[in-house]
């Protein structure tokens, strides 16, 4: 199956990628698209846990996103949630409402078991011990079938083994590791 460009947005929006990010793909360049190209391979090709830190607006959420393009192409699927979202959504498994914890599990599901999951925004959790164990075991499931993981941060690398603790640190380091995107923001015209 041979997706076009009209049909890979479409897919993407579905994933959960932000409107933004999918409008910009054509006009992605620099740094951002220079490293994008560069861990194409290693992306796509699972079993890679990547971590990219850096301040807001050198496009780390864009270089995602473009992975996410290039894994569709493959026939291959992705997800994106903003790590907080996903957190409330596997919140949800434990209230009442029966529909809710079905979907909840659903979701949960499709992130231990898509190909590329982009998990952005980890900078802005609580650090609580639920977050930690409960990332900890979805990006397991993930390291234990091979799968591609790219966590999104703005800690800086120094920062970064800490924010996202010693477990995932280890399967980063193995099969990934940190980039960081110093370069100058997009943001600043």
């Amino acid at each position: 199956m041979s997706l076009n460009y009209n049909e890979i947005k479409i897919w993407l929006a579905k994933w959960g990628f932000p409107a933004r990010h999918i409008a910009n793909l054509m006009q992605m360049h620099g740094n951002g698209l220079g490293k994008a190209l560069e861990l194409e391979e290693r992306v796509i090709g699972g079993d890679c846990l990547l971590i990219l830190c850096g301040d807001r607006g050198p496009g780390k959420t864009q270089i995602a996103t473009k992975w996410a393009e290039m894994a569709a192409k493959k026939d291959k699927g992705s997800r994106y949630f903003k790590t907080h979202d996903l957190l409330e959504t596997i919140r949800q498994q434990f209230g009442d409402d029966r529909q809710q914890k079905g979907s909840a599990r659903d979701t949960l599901q499709q992130a231990k078991k898509v190909s590329l999951l982009i998990l952005d925004e980890w900078s802005e959790l609580a650090g609580t011990d639920w977050e930690q164990r409960t990332l900890t075991n979805l990006i397991d499931h993930r390291y234990d079938n091979l799968l591609a993981t790219v966590i999104i941060t703005n800690h800086k690398p120094t920062e970064a083994a800490a924010a996202v603790g010693r477990s995932i640190w280890s399967r980063a380091e193995e099969t990934g590791g940190v980039v960081n995107c110093n370069w100058k923001s997009y943001r600043n015209k």
